[in-house]
């Protein structure tokens, strides 16, 4: 009968799971890459051999174990997503066709063999066979406890720093998997528990008469990144079209709520601080509601009907909300922020009312290549693979920001008569090799966080609110984050909020007449 040694098999697992963190131990200097492998052997070693132990129960958990950890490996590789909770809620609230995205031969291989080689360990646990050679375990221990004991004792000092992304247990695989399940689970317990969200049309508020119907339009972007609008300063004309608006005030770069859809949107549109992000409250549109205005929510993203998002959860009870997956035919992969555009016509029919309109677009979410048509393939190449070519990856980027640039020029126009406001800011930012790194996620990473912020105001607009367009005026240079989002969407609507102990735009006694 065949029969494997379990003291080779967890040498096996040990390097096997050590090599999932190749691509972050060839980035560490030689210092420091050889004593990081020698550490990850060894705890590996200890750890599986302990495990194979116990065959029966180690047969049923390391295969599967092993096979997630070798496909979110595959991820982490190529774009350095960090495998943590976020990743998780990510994975289960994503649809086929963004999903579909980063299905690629390349993956389909490397599952495939990555299968294989489980169902193999597998086989080879239930075969295996040898004593438990305590000898061998102790003297790795020996190694292994006391560099791991100072690794967490010292992670501040700049040495530890270096090496800790890449062999503790907290980042590493599979321990990092195990890590993320805990904090999924703890927080999704959390979200089914949690009591429903408060109606933002309870908050203290006071409208301005609006002499003439107010449309206001906020535009939520995705993955843009403020350093890529050529108005803030970018080499590449990417905002012809925005660059020529007299009425614009731009703002700059300013810090969003965090580097995921699904934190940072919901945080943007109710009053979460970057102090406390938590979703306690219903989003602003509901304010409006309350003032009378006809409020819309409309979305390039479906709507999860057995499982809402964060997002939808905090939309709120409003007067017409309008999905990809319920207004369009195009399919997800096949969908232009553009496309929004006659439904938003369709909207903005109801000339004789104040509106206050939501628009969340697909933006500059990877594939960046697939957000825009060929009129905006303005920089080429811009055809890439997994090999992320960096220049290509770029271009293709820079090409998504010219078509949003265009989205929102057409927007404008939509409204240029009228009395008008367009805000726009992104929920996140996006990373685009620097020092290896692509997407989202990290909310250490800098360009992950700072974020475009820029308002629109028509010119009717500014003859009947002068007041708010020079208050608005006044914050230019000022260092902002989303803080700022809710509480300025609902002043720039005519709304005040005089209780409010965030940064409004303007307050109760700057204004001389108050009326409903």
């Amino acid at each position: 009968m065949f029969v494997f040694d379990k003291k080779h098999l967890a040498t096996i697992l040990a390097i096997a799971f050590s090599a999932m963190m190749l691509p972050d131990l060839m980035r560490l200097p030689a210092i420091y890459a050889i004593p990081s492998v020698i550490y990850l052997l060894s705890f590996n070693f200890c750890v599986m051999y302990i495990i194979s132990q116990m065959r029966g129960l180690a047969s049923i958990l390391i295969p599967p174990i092993f096979f997630i950890s070798a496909l979110t490996s595959y991820f982490h590789g190529i774009y350095r997503i960090k495998i943590d909770k976020e990743l998780l809620f990510l994975l289960l609230e994503t649809n086929s066709g963004e999903a579909g995205e980063f299905v690629t031969s390349e993956l389909l291989i490397f599952g495939t063999i990555a299968l294989l080689f489980s169902l193999g360990i597998g086989y080879l646990l239930k075969r295996s066979t040898g004593k438990f050679q305590l000898k061998t375990l102790a003297l790795l221990l020996l190694f292994t406890v006391p560099a791991t004991v100072l690794l967490g004792k010292y992670k501040k000092t700049p040495q530890v720093k270096i090496v800790r992304p890449v062999v503790a247990t907290k980042y590493v695989f599979p321990y990092c998997v195990f890590n993320g399940l805990a904090e999924f689970s703890g927080q999704y317990a959390k979200n089914i528990t949690q009591n429903e969200l408060i109606g933002s049309a309870k908050m203290d508020s006071l409208a301005l008469k609006q002499e003439d119907p107010l449309k206001l339009i906020v535009i939520i972007g995705e993955s843009a990144r403020a350093d890529r609008f050529h108005f803030n300063g970018y080499p590449r004309e990417t905002t012809p079209r925005l660059s020529k608006e007299k009425n614009l005030v731009n703002f700059g770069a300013i810090t969003s709520f965090a580097a995921y859809t699904r934190l940072s949107v919901p945080a943007m549109i109710t009053p979460a601080t970057l102090a406390k992000p938590e979703t306690t409250m219903n989003s602003y549109l509901g304010i409006f509601k309350k003032h009378g205005f006809k409020t819309t929510w409309l979305s390039a993203n479906d709507r999860f009907t057995s499982n809402d998002t964060p997002t939808t959860n905090a939309i709120g009870d409003i007067d017409q909300k309008l999905f990809r997956n319920k207004f369009g035919r195009a399919s997800y992969n096949s969908f232009y922020d553009a496309m929004l555009l006659e439904p938003l016509k369709g909207v903005l029919k109801n000339a004789d009312v104040n509106q206050a309109i939501t628009i969340h677009t697909r933006g500059s979410h990877a594939n960046y290549a697939a957000r825009y048509t060929k009129e905006f393939r303005k920089f080429i190449p811009d055809s890439y693979g997994e090999d992320m070519q960096i220049d290509m990856v770029n271009n293709a980027y820079d090409n998504s920001i010219l078509a949003t640039d265009a989205f929102i020029g057409s927007i404008i126009d939509l409204v240029r008569d009228k009395n008008a406001i367009v805000i726009y800011s992104s929920d996140h930012g996006e990373s685009l090799g620097e020092e290896g790194r692509f997407g989202h996620g990290d909310p250490d990473i800098i360009e992950q966080r700072e974020v475009p912020f820029f308002v629109w105001y028509s010119n009717t607009y500014n003859l009947l609110n002068p007041d708010i367009v020079a208050a608005l005026k006044k914050q230019q240079g000022a260092k902002l984050s989303h803080d700022v989002f809710f509480p300025w969407v609902i002043n720039l609507g005519g709304i005040l909020l005089p209780h409010s102990t965030q940064p409004v735009l303007i307050k109760a006694r700057n204004v001389q007449a108050l009326q409903e």
